[in-house]
């Protein structure tokens, strides 16, 4: 059966470097700084969940995969471009994360134009993030991490984090 696109929202927030691998010392570090200022509950939201997300979240989860992944709103209809020129660069990308997994380079040659570019810096629509891991915000009110939450995010997640929107 197909799935179905939901009217839920939530956001991965996946490390900027995708080489970054999950340290659950830094992770559980960030996310008992939010537990401390009433942001979260366990993986809950606590009283000051929207200090977090505007509009609240239902819960935090850490997606720890097997193997690189990227993510994206989980939907399909996706379009991958090449930076350089502008063509497609959606199979290139689709091999890119494969020879990744498999211990190779995360690049993705471009076939209009020969362009060697990282899985992270193709233009993806809607946007997409390679990563190893990722923390997940899911039901949330609103798709963007309230600034005073980003160093605890930031903490938890070993660094920088972009943000991805996914239906669900």
């Amino acid at each position: 059966m197909a799935q179905r696109p939901s009217h839920r929202l939530n956001l991965y927030l996946v490390p900027s470097d995708p080489e970054r691998t999950l340290d659950p010392a830094s992770v559980e570090q960030g996310l008992s700084l939010l537990r401390a200022d009433g942001v979260l509950d366990g993986m809950r939201p606590g009283p000051r969940a929207a200090a977090l997300i505007e509009g609240g979240f239902a819960l935090v989860r850490l997606d720890a995969p097997t193997q690189p992944t990227l993510y994206g709103n989980r939907q399909g209809g996706y379009r991958v471009r090449c930076p350089a020129c502008g063509g497609s660069a959606v199979t290139p990308a689709l091999d890119a994360l494969k020879a990744w997994r498999l211990g190779g380079a995360r690049a993705a040659t471009c076939p209009a134009c020969g362009a060697a570019t990282a899985l992270e810096a193709l233009d993806y629509a809607p946007f997409a993030a390679p990563g190893r891991f990722a923390l997940e915000l899911r039901d949330v009110g609103g798709a963007s991490v309230a600034p005073d939450a980003t160093r605890s995010l930031e903490v938890a997640l070993g660094g920088a984090f972009v943000v991805v929107g996914s239906r669900g």
